[in-house]
């Protein structure tokens, strides 16, 4: 049975989907420019606070996200192959961006249906596989029970814990769950894999399916045309509004895409991009240059001159 047991986890870990929380984004770093993630880019808001503890046992051992850094570095894994990075706001449970390579050559398919959570943003000591609800729900009751979270509290039962480190399909109201990283920009595992809902935000379903998917499908067929290589860096302003009157997931002011075509001596050839408002009458605008991107970037999120989306593309 032991046998059997270690089996089982090392084929979970050969051929899961996983998304590794950590502090940096070492493990996946080449899905960037010349392996250098994006700059300064400090606007996460704290990881909630739980208000009520009174009355819980263990709560530094039990509560969800317990001092988690924010934001959180995910590596999204499929199988043995990293396949992006997504820097994971824990306090407006959203990702403020996504960056990949795109699969220039590939036919785009979409692989599944958005179903994964991420189990390391409820607690580091919870496997590095993203999992669907039911599975992540196994779990969290499997370290409840190993640490005595008794879940008599509503804050440590597992749908509650869950839904506190991390936006649930639930939460998105009438907007759609827009990817930063498109699976249309891939095919098989690799289009797997975006599948998560740490790779989604809430976004207008006319700007989704309308402009922003235009722009999507033009990068691919044709922006990408002469590259050998091309970084995609996919991410959103956070907004003022909230999906509902508890503030649990924000719903971004506008949603932004960077790229960087480079030649097979991995040498940048050129640069682009988009920005679009998330409405439902948006109007994408395109960039022919990163640097004037980040120039309008900047004044959105109002941050300084060391926000820096691709160094030296």
């Amino acid at each position: 049975m032991v046998t059997l047991s270690l089996l089982s986890l090392c084929l979970l870990s050969l051929l899961g989907v996983r998304g590794e929380v950590a502090p940096n984004f070492d493990n996946c770093e080449d899905s960037f420019f010349r392996n250098t993630p994006v700059s300064g880019l400090k606007i996460a808001l704290p990881t909630p606070i739980e208000p009520n503890t009174q009355g819980l046992v263990n709560p530094a051992k039990c509560l969800s996200a317990y001092n988690a850094a924010s934001p959180a570095y995910i590596c999204q894994r499929n199988g043995n192959n990293y396949y992006f990075a997504t820097l994971y706001d824990h306090g407006r449970r959203i990702p403020l961006y996504s960056a990949y390579q795109m699969d220039i050559e590939g036919v785009p398919g979409r692989e599944g249906s958005i179903v994964y959570y991420e189990p390391q943003l409820v607690h580091p000591d919870l496997p590095p596989e993203q999992m669907d609800k039911i599975e992540s729900s196994r779990e969290i009751g499997k370290y409840n029970q190993n640490n005595e979270c008794l879940e008599r509290s509503p804050q440590y039962q597992r749908k509650y814990k869950l839904g506190w480190s991390q936006a649930l399909n639930e939460n998105f109201g009438s907007y759609d769950r827009g990817h930063l990283n498109p699976a249309g920009h891939h095919e098989g595992e690799a289009s797997k894999a975006t599948m998560t809902h740490t790779n989604v935000a809430p976004q207008d379903r006319m700007m989704n399916t309308g402009p922003w998917n235009r722009y999507e499908t033009r990068l691919k067929d044709v922006l990408s045309a002469g590259c050998s290589k091309i970084y995609v860096v996919t991410g959103v302003v956070p907004g003022d509004t909230w999906v509902d009157q508890n503030k649990r997931v924000n719903v971004p002011s506008h949603y932004w895409n960077a790229y960087c075509c480079t030649d097979n001596n991995d040498n940048p050839l050129r640069s682009g991009g988009a920005l679009g408002p998330n409405t439902a009458l948006s109007v994408v605008t395109e960039y022919n240059s990163v640097t004037d991107l980040e120039t309008e970037i900047r004044r959105l999120l109002n941050v300084d001159n060391n926000f820096n989306i691709f160094n030296g593309c």
